[in-house]
């Protein structure tokens, strides 16, 4: 009997702390959401009062239109139908996808196979480059698109078909250099840069980084034009458009509009608005065209009572960071590594995943804004020269009527350096290390110790020389590859100034 008594109270000890921590367990579920709401409801509530147009749908509704005929958005489509589904590739061998342009100095002509290369790729393609060139009467873009509950499955096909229309602009000014037609190449600088500014007002980070490729091509291109030859007309207006797409803010309203993009994605796992482990899939492998597994589905409900926190927390550190466009370009890279990142723990493992890539694109915006800068100097430079026969001793003897004032380094908020070499100038920022590398910028990637960002003009003589030895590695060209996932439909309206009376 005693022992049956002391078996019963053992059960009895064991089925109430089963039920004790069952209990438990769903009241730290209940506790934690409760918590995570209380929290959410204070930060919105804060977003509404200092910022009341931060939810996307305000911020898609706040985007400016444009008139059909002015949008230069609307020839993308028109591009893609002349490539006929072709992608344009520029490559001295399909096999090894080696750019054109790897490892030759601006101011060197293309050897025999490079020339080959581009003229073999250009076959075929003059419908599309006919379009391309009229960028460079459309200076104003504008896509539509259709937000969807998931928000990640926002359609962006043009962003690739963007990216084609600088590289055939790129390789078509190529071979005007090469016919001593330099002018014309200048021109389609000014197609290049439209084609980037067509993706303006797109608040999509994916979006500003395609704008930052094209930006760079066209100063790479500008700076191979100068390499090979003497232009004398377009350049002022050339040397506007690179001071006004420098200038340009397309970093932070894309953080912004990311903040409104995620909060609504957070809000749809919550309301149910998702399927089920729809969550789970994309923070395991980065994207929703996975189906989610059993695994999914027990993972997301486990996490599901933190959620509401998460989400306060993704807003709290991204509103921390827009913070910092207050201030001048040079001191936000300090303020950006002081604002904390939220921890990678279990109650902000979204917020976690999802806000660091803020940290990374800022460091390419300033370094594209740069790079703008230092090209719209170098022209001036340019300018300067044809006028006196000689380069400028500083760059602040360039007349204001040529150069207004020196523009600012981004990276220490300076006037941007100029340094005389043997066979040209430099005009260069200090770069990310925030050091005066001596006008430096032959290194690649420019994230290495010891390099500048800059801009290389060379003397007459030391233009459009002979062709040498290509290195087997390095490339002094940008040269970014896009995902086939960026290659998805969308909705456009007719094309431009084809639409009348209206």
């Amino acid at each position: 009997m005693h022992r049956n008594r002391w078996a019963r109270r053992i059960a009895i000890g064991l089925i109430l702390g089963f039920v004790l921590s069952i209990v438990a367990f769903f009241y730290g579920r209940y506790s934690t959401r409760r918590d995570g709401n209380e929290r959410l409801v204070s930060v919105v509530a804060h977003l509404d009062e200092t910022d009341p147009r931060w939810r996307l749908d305000d911020i898609e509704a706040d985007r400016k239109s444009l008139n059909d005929d002015q949008n230069s958005a609307l020839l993308v489509p028109r591009f893609k139908a002349a490539l006929a589904q072709k992608e344009f590739m520029l490559v001295r061998s399909a096999l090894t996808r080696e750019g054109v342009f790897v490892g030759i100095p601006p101011n060197l002509v293309l050897d025999d196979e490079g020339v080959a290369a581009i003229d073999a790729a250009m076959q075929g393609y003059d419908a599309a480059l006919a379009i391309a060139r009229s960028f460079k009467d459309y200076p104003y873009g504008r896509t539509r698109f259709t937000i969807t509950p998931d928000v990640i499955g926002i359609l962006l096909p043009h962003l690739q078909w963007t990216q084609q229309v600088c590289c055939l602009l790129d390789a078509e000014a190529e071979r005007l250099c090469r016919d001593g037609r330099p002018g014309a190449a200048v021109e389609l600088v000014r197609a290049m840069l439209n084609a980037a500014r067509s993706i303006d007002g797109e608040a999509f980070l994916i979006s500003s980084q395609i704008r930052y490729w094209c930006d760079s091509t066209a100063v790479g291109r500008v700076e191979r034009i100068f390499g090979l030859t003497s232009p004398k007309g377009g350049l002022a207006e050339v040397q506007a458009m690179l001071l006004a797409e420098a200038d340009a803010d397309c970093f932070w309203p894309a953080v912004r509009f990311e903040r409104g993009a995620l909060n609504l994605l957070f809000t749809n796992l919550q309301n149910g608005v998702l399927p089920p482990g729809f969550a789970s899939v994309v923070s395991r492998s980065g994207a929703a065209l996975t189906r989610p597994d059993s695994k999914d589905y027990v993972s997301e409900w486990v996490y599901s009572p933190h959620m509401p926190g998460d989400q306060a927390t993704y807003l709290e550190t991204v509103t921390r960071t827009l913070e910092v466009r207050k201030l001048p370009d040079h001191q936000q890279r300090a303020a950006l590594k002081a604002v904390a990142l939220p921890p990678k723990e279990p109650g902000s493992m979204y917020a976690s995943l999802l806000t660091p890539r803020i940290y990374e694109l800022h460091d390419t915006s300033l370094r594209t804004r740069a790079a703008l800068r230092c090209a719209a100097a170098a022209v001036a430079a340019e300018r300067f020269r044809l006028r006196n026969g000689r380069w400028p001793n500083a760059l602040d003897e360039i007349p204001r009527d040529i150069l207004v004032a020196v523009p600012l380094d981004p990276f220490n908020g300076q006037p941007l350096k100029y340094v005389r070499r043997a066979d040209g100038v430099t005009i260069y920022s200090v770069g990310l290390n925030e050091q005066d590398d001596g006008g430096n910028v032959t290194k690649v990637p420019p994230t290495e110790v010891g390099v500048d960002i800059g801009f290389r003009l060379y003397d007459p003589a030391e233009r459009g020389l002979a062709p040498i030895p290509r290195p087997a590695l390095a490339s002094e060209r940008p040269n970014l590859d896009l995902e086939p996932d960026l290659d998805r439909a969308i909705e456009f309206g007719p094309a431009p100034r084809e639409v009348k009376d209206r």
